[in-house]
């Protein structure tokens, strides 16, 4: 089998391997939204499947500070960045962010309000 054509297949199998984080963010006006992320590494890019909808990008955050702000900068450039609002212990004792809100986006369906719990699996 070429390499072109069994690319694919190696693609596939490496990525069924990957569990997303899946998060349900409470909505301002209120109500659920359904996400699952996809860390993409430092060669591709991150994944968010938003109600069955691929969009790529990349996670922003600072991975030595537990509290710090996060956000998700998507590759058409719309940008949502959330703050810590709830803080708690992880399973060592140490304090890690538990709620975000988001503080500024100009990605429709993550508005400014929207609640999201720390994901699973970070």
């Amino acid at each position: 089998m070429p390499i072109a054509r069994g690319l694919p297949l190696v693609l596939l199998i490496l990525i069924s391997g990957c569990m997303p984080s899946e998060i349900e963010a409470q909505l301002p006006a209120g109500g659920t939204l359904k996400l699952a992320y996809y860390p993409g590494g430092s060669a591709l890019d991150d994944l968010l499947i938003i109600e069955g909808t691929n969009y790529f990008g990349k996670a922003q955050y600072q991975f030595d500070d537990p509290l710090g702000d996060i956000g998700f900068r998507f590759n058409d450039g719309q940008r949502v960045q959330a703050e810590c609002t709830n803080v708690g212990k992880n399973i060592i004792g140490d304090d890690e962010c538990k709620i975000y809100t988001v503080y500024r986006s100009s990605f429709p369906l993550l508005p400014e309000g929207t609640i999201l719990p720390r994901p699973d699996g970070t």
